[in-house]
């Protein structure tokens, strides 16, 4: 380091040296001050940080903060919606209702991604908050916090308190006023599920868990909860309503009035003044949706004439905007709900609608692979039967059974190749294993060389062959197919099964099991032809409860469903369509909530798509029912 040695003067500078070095050095100390308070980046002129939004927001200034992110949004379209986002926020901190509302419209026209259209979603529920709209709040925050983008989990549990701390119906305040009328000397049982019942499921079993420790509460939210859980499942609810009458010892016929008094609630719910039918009315579609009509009309018949929506039926084009184009006729007609049987080519358009006018919507059909599916949020909810459903079904049912080693048989087509790649995709996600593939011809009678090979019988009879070679004389032997399988999966339609299934029994693969999915099933009695083959099934095709009565009932009016599953089975989902309308809401609300239907158990887990639970079948001289299978099976 160099050294640097400071001397003093040796002599007394002139005054007016001294001056002037004293003006440069406060000169000099002046620059070096300006130099360090100068910022590092350019600087906003008085007029643009003026005009900054998030410093206007701080300020308190909020109407100017929502004008400021506005003029940004014209000023910067790629950061359009994202400005106009924030604009509409600092609208509901001025208390600018009007203005915050017309711009959230706006927005929820726009297209954009999943989560920015939940943001959108979260600016509906502050305003309908502000506006003390509790019903449209809870209808949008009712989506289960997984399914909430991470980023906006804070403003979500935010939202969810000031719901809950203002809404006058929360689960607080029904608990609360539960307790004051168990305090009356007249009160009844059916009290506490009018006060608890409308709550998710989720929801009455967390008030449960809370107050576990009260004993003049327990029995009713337990109750609550029993109900709920079951709520559209008259099998199901009857003796689970029984058991919780006898496990706290009540006496005898509470059970039997609850389930009268849940049953008339039930009832209460909201029915739309009047319903769209979108129909295919030509092309290929059309018998199916004249099948699925009559369907429909079979369960509006069913209900109390007070209850009976008018129905307002479309029949629709082949072209990509027709069921669009037949959506805002039904909304300018004062329909209040629309259920659609579209073509899968006509949903996009569809679900690129504005949904600003809440017309709740059910799709029976589903987009393209890879479409961009609907926000939970929004009020519309698909229903579809895709057999690639089943097959994933079937491979669960597999693995469930520790079976890990499949042999796999499909129709050689487009059928084939969805349910075979669906049911190996889910095999082997869960450890399994398709040790071979092989596909047959559609049509063909004989199948016996496609299932040699599958079974490495032909194999067997080569090395037979081989070993005569070698020893110069004729070798006795038995062809000895594979061992090394656990199950075979066959992805075939119904004529196709019943000539391979008795050839599969021929060559001896039992006691291995044949799964499938229904379209095995060729309707009416298939003689003995399938027995043993097993797969998941919807309620109306197998010969026991109050699906199955329904089936038969339908099929004495319309004989050609007997010998049709797809009709008979379209049928079915017409009269589930129906039923569905009153429970949509509710169960976009709540995930556990589920229709005992005729084409399965239905519930709304991801609040768009409605997943269908199948119970197990078998077929058994002739005809599907209903199958547990033990150990091996």
């Amino acid at each position: 380091m160099k050294r640097i040695t400071i001397k003093a003067p040796a002599s007394r500078l002139p005054r007016s040296s001294l001056q002037s070095s004293l003006q440069s050095l406060l000169l000099l100390s002046l620059l070096l001050a300006l130099a360090a308070c100068a910022p590092s980046g350019p600087q906003l002129r008085p007029d643009e940080r003026a005009m900054d939004p998030e410093r206007l927001a701080e300020a308190g200034r909020h109407a100017e903060a929502a004008d400021a992110w506005l003029a940004l949004s014209a000023e910067q379209p790629a950061r359009a919606d994202e400005a106009r986002i924030a604009a509409a926020r600092q609208w509901l901190e001025a208390g600018e209702l009007a203005e915050a509302r017309t711009l959230i419209v706006q927005l929820r026209e726009a297209e954009m991604d999943p989560a920015m259209e939940f943001r959108v979603a979260l600016l509906g529920a502050e305003l309908a908050l502000a506006e003390r709209d509790f019903d449209t709040a809870e209808r949008i925050l009712s989506r289960p916090r997984e399914q909430v983008p991470p980023a906006l989990h804070e403003r979500f549990d935010t939202l969810e308190r000031r719901l809950a701390e203002n809404n006058p119906d929360s689960p607080a305040a029904r608990v609360a006023a539960l307790q004051t009328a168990l305090a009356e000397d007249d009160f009844r049982p059916e009290t506490a599920l009018a006060l608890l019942l409308e709550l998710p499921l989720g929801t009455l079993k967390e008030l449960a868990s809370a107050h576990r420790g009260q004993v003049g509460l327990t029995p009713w939210l337990d109750l609550a909860v029993v109900a709920r859980s079951r709520l559209l499942d008259d099998a199901a609810l009857q003796p689970a309503l029984a058991d919780w009458r006898q496990g706290y010892g009540l006496e005898p016929g509470v059970d039997a009035e609850l389930f009268e008094w849940i049953r008339t609630w039930r009832q209460t719910r909201p029915m739309p003044e009047s319903v769209a039918v979108l129909l295919p009315g030509e092309g290929s579609l059309a018998r199916a949706g004249r099948v699925l009509r009559e369907g429909l009309l079979a369960a509006w018949l069913e209900l109390p004439r007070e209850r009976r929506p008018a129905l307002d039926f479309h029949y629709l084009g082949n072209a990509e905007t027709d069921a669009a184009n037949a959506w805002f006729d039904a909304r300018k007609r004062g329909s209040e709900f629309v259920i659609g049987p579209v073509m899968r080519s006509q949903i996009a358009p569809l679900l690129r609608l504005p949904d600003d006018a809440g017309l709740p919507t059910l799709l029976l059909n589903r987009p393209p692979g890879g479409a961009t599916m609907p926000d939970a949020v929004r009020p519309v909810a698909m229903l579809a039967l895709p057999p690639e459903e089943e097959a994933e079904l079937a491979a669960v049912r597999a693995l469930v059974n520790e079976f890990d080693r499949a042999l796999v048989v499909a129709q050689r087509s487009d059928f084939g190749d969805r349910v075979v790649d669906r049911f190996a995709e889910t095999f082997e996600l869960g450890g399994g294993r398709v040790m071979a593939r092989v596909e047959y011809v559609p049509g063909e009678f004989d199948h016996t060389e496609v299932l040699e090979n599958l079974l490495q019988i032909d194999a067997s009879r080569e090395r037979a062959a081989r070993l005569s070679d070698v020893l110069g004389a004729e070798v006795e032997s038995e062809p000895q197919r594979r061992t090394d399988f656990d199950v075979v999966f066959l992805a075939a339609r119904g004529g196709d099964a019943r000539q391979i299934m008795p050839q599969l029994k021929f060559f001896e693969i039992q006691p291995r099991p044949v799964y499938a999915t229904s379209d095995v099933w060729p309707g009416e009695n298939a003689g003995r032809d399938l027995d043993g083959i097993q797969f998941p099934a919807a309620p109306w095709l197998l010969q026991q409860g109050e699906p199955a009565a329904r089936r038969r009932r339908a099929e004495r009016m319309y004989p050609d469903l007997a010998g049709s599953p797809t009709a008979s089975t379209l049928y079915a989902l017409g009269r589930d369509a129906l039923a569905l309308v009153p429970w949509m809401a509710p169960m976009k609300r709540d995930p556990q909530l589920y229709l005992a239907g005729n084409v399965g158990r239905l519930r709304l887990t991801d609040g768009v798509v409605l997943e269908r639970d199948l119970p197990w079948a078998r077929v058994e001289d002739g005809r599907p029912v209903r199958h547990e299978p033990e150990a091996g099976d």
